[in-house]
């Protein structure tokens, strides 16, 4: 039968006072200069190129989805074209219209949510390294009240949940600047590619707005044969749709994966690596 060990379990090791207040330091300096935080600042330089990129799919959207919109609202009548909101002969264009409209509201969140990742990446590294300090702070005071008692659990969680703001949020976003765009850049340039070729001949309707319509619209009136080469603009568009909806629909997953999918692998997976090496 085995007989209970008498040795002590070793003690935990404590921090030393120089290495306290060095964190403190850190701490206080993390949440009050994070403006300049190198590590915040990649991080928001990343989501800010992510966000301009979708702005400019963005741009692309809103001004197909007028061209078609536009081009579902031309009649002819007699020899003039008119805008009407009945019998238009390019009426079949509709859903192609909505599925693209859809696309462009996606491709908008994402564009809003880069926007406010890029913006609020340090303030949110300024809170977290305050809850660092807050830890230290009552690791600190424990000490000069020579209490022996343990860190409880909320200083415990606001370490936790402080060093995951201030280092690890803005570390994933920094490495998936590193290979994000590596990772994607076949599947980006193929698509790309794609949405140019189908949409080169598409005129750009500067605003995508009623008055740009009717400006282009007026445009047409003067020439001859407006309507029959808006109609095979329209027709190119149409009968490449499938391609187009699906090259855009790729493009958007190449934002939804820099974006969420990556640095939220990468974070995991700095958690993961953390908490093995407790």
């Amino acid at each position: 039968m085995t007989q209970p060990s008498d040795t002590p379990a070793p003690a935990h090791r404590k921090l030393r006072w120089p290495v306290l207040l060095a964190f403190l330091a850190l701490a206080l300096l993390g949440s009050t200069f994070y403006k300049g935080n190198p590590l915040t600042r990649q991080a928001e330089s990343y989501a800010t190129s992510v966000a301009t990129a979708s702005a400019g799919i963005y741009v692309s959207l809103r001004t197909l989805n007028a061209f078609l919109s536009t081009a579902q609202e031309i009649q002819v009548e007699g020899s003039a074209l008119v805008v009407s909101g009945s019998g238009q002969p390019l009426r079949w264009l509709e859903p192609v219209d909505d599925t693209i409209e859809r696309i462009a509201g996606m491709v908008f969140l994402v564009m809003v949510a880069t926007g406010v990742i890029s913006v609020a990446v340090g303030p949110i590294g300024a809170v977290g390294w305050g809850l660092v300090g807050l830890a230290v702070a009552g690791e600190i005071l424990r000490r000069i009240t020579r209490h022996t008692r343990p860190a409880s659990v909320v200083e415990q969680t606001l370490l936790r949940y402080g060093l995951l703001l201030a280092l690890a949020l803005p570390l994933a976003y920094l490495l998936a600047g590193l290979i994000a765009d590596w990772m994607t850049a076949d599947v980006w340039a193929e698509h790309s590619a794609v949405v140019a070729r189908i949409t080169a001949a598409v005129p750009e309707t500067q605003g995508a707005g009623p008055e740009a319509a009717e400006g282009w619209l007026q445009s047409l009136r003067d020439a001859g044969d407006a309507l029959d080469r808006y109609q095979h603009l329209a027709e190119g568009v149409y009968e490449n749709a499938d391609e187009l909806i699906r090259s855009y629909l790729m493009i958007f997953s190449v934002f939804l994966f820099k974006l969420l999918i990556l640095p939220a692998l990468i974070l995991l997976g700095i958690v993961a690596a953390a908490r093995r090496g407790r």
